[in-house]
């Protein structure tokens, strides 16, 4: 999630800042996305498919409010946000119905582009019977695998319902899916942080000179195992934000855009600027997290992807 706060964080044009900023936003871009679809099937697998106590129908009833409720409130919230502040906006928007089913049918060009995650993360879920079937034979396992890995570059060029990012993004997914199953690879990498953290720099640097599905695996590597490090010595330096980051990837954008109409109006230093930007990012939606659970109105709630407090 901190990768993914860091890569909405430029305050010029996109790839237009410092060359530290722009090194920090490609690094962010070239695999955060993928880590971020690889943690999604690996606490799929840990919450819905290792004990298969949760149906198909209560998945599907539960990721339904979890995602398409946010998914409808904020891309409808960007939409007033791009009416309302239209000269502060790098993409303008209407508000005619085309324009609004179109957000909805290809979110990837709607107001908020972010929400293509939660369009084909949903997809991924529809596809629980898939997982569960396949991962049962371990011929058949990394078979699937192997056909993710083919369609992740050969697939059909079909934006709508993010069809396309569902090809590209499936395979980081079912990764995740089976690295949890199996758990050889999650104790491997915490027995030997330090030795992978290296590993996935090199595969990181490989990747940069050859193919992006490599340099986004070594991405991966690197920041388990960074992560894995960090958490040994400052144990408690994820701790602050750790319980709200589907709240930060909704709400953090917003924050962030206007920590970035602020400074374009109010000089700061370009350094102070970005690390308010980072911030602003991460912890603004937590604050908002906790009054709302303080005020603990359902409707509410499950605007922001939080589930309410039974009385």
């Amino acid at each position: 999630m901190l990768w993914v706060v860091i890569g909405h964080s430029y305050l010029g044009p996109f790839g237009g800042g410092p060359a530290w900023e722009n090194a920090l936003t490609n690094l962010a871009y070239s695999f955060h996305m993928p880590l971020f679809m690889a943690i999604s099937g690996w606490l799929f697998y840990y919450t819905r498919l290792a004990d298969g106590k949760w149906s198909y129908i209560a998945t599907l009833r539960d990721k339904s409010v979890r995602l398409l409720i946010p998914f409808v409130f904020f891309t409808l919230l960007a939409f007033a946000m791009k009416i309302a502040f239209p000269s502060e906006m790098s993409r303008g928007a209407g508000l005619s119905f085309k324009e609004v089913a179109g957000a909805f049918i290809n979110p990837y060009d709607g107001p908020l582009r972010e929400m293509w995650f939660i369009m084909t993360l949903f997809w991924l879920f529809l596809l629980m019977p898939v997982w569960k079937l396949t991962v049962r034979n371990a011929y058949i396992k990394w078979l699937t695998l192997a056909l993710l890995v083919v369609l992740h570059f050969i697939h059909p060029a079909v934006s709508l319902f993010c069809i396309d990012r569902l090809c590209s993004y499936a395979v980081f997914f079912y990764l995740g899916l089976i690295v949890c199953m199996d758990t050889f690879v999650e104790r491997a990498i915490s027995g030997r942080a330090l030795l992978f953290l290296f590993a996935g720099v090199a595969v990181y640097i490989a990747g940069y000179y050859s193919d992006p599905l490599i340099q986004a695996m070594g991405g991966i590597l690197f920041s388990c195992s960074l992560a894995l490090i960090l958490d040994r010595i400052i144990p408690w330096c994820f701790h602050t934000f750790r319980d709200y980051t589907y709240q930060i990837f909704l709400m953090g954008i917003f924050a962030q855009i206007l920590v970035k109409i602020l400074f374009r109006h109010i000089r700061l230093p370009y350094v102070a600027a970005y690390l308010i930007c980072v911030l602003a990012g991460l912890y603004v939606p937590v604050l908002v997290s906790i009054v709302l659970k303080k005020i603990n109105w359902p409707p509410l709630l499950y605007c922001v992807g939080l589930r309410p407090k039974k009385q």
